[in-house]
């Protein structure tokens, strides 16, 4: 008798349960782990891209962008009316939104957010940090 109770009142380890990445990870978009990529989207898309959380959604006919730390600090952001205009944030704090072609790399510290295809219902963005 004493072996039955003993069984009933022994409990099986539970084993550790799986967890999932967090969304912020990259796993989404593993091409922009390099600090480079381009993502398309319809309506908004958010993603990591080297410890900086891009964001991005249509606006009134364009796209507007934003780029930030995690601890919501830094980065800054833009609306882009049409193909070509790119959101350019310097490693000094300066930077421009212009529609003429951005640098093929910002200065170290730097990026840019350039606005590569739009047909009003969808978008095509290039991330780059330097």
């Amino acid at each position: 008798m004493e072996k039955t109770r003993q069984a009933e009142t022994t409990r099986k380890p539970k084993t550790p349960q799986k967890t999932k990445a967090p969304s912020g990870s990259g796993a989404k978009y593993p091409e922009c782990a390099d600090g480079d990529c381009k993502v398309s989207f319809s309506g908004s898309v958010e993603f990591s891209l080297r410890g900086w959380t891009v964001s991005a959604f249509l606006e009134n006919g364009g796209v507007k962008a934003r780029l930030t730390k995690p601890n919501g600090l830094g980065g800054g952001g833009g609306f882009m009316a049409e193909p070509g205009c790119a959101l350019e944030i310097h490693a000094d704090g300066g930077g421009r939104l212009g529609c003429d072609k951005p640098p093929a790399k910002p200065d170290p510290g730097g990026y840019f957010v350039q606005l590569l295809e739009l047909d009003g219902r969808t978008a095509v963005i290039r991330a780059v940090l330097g």
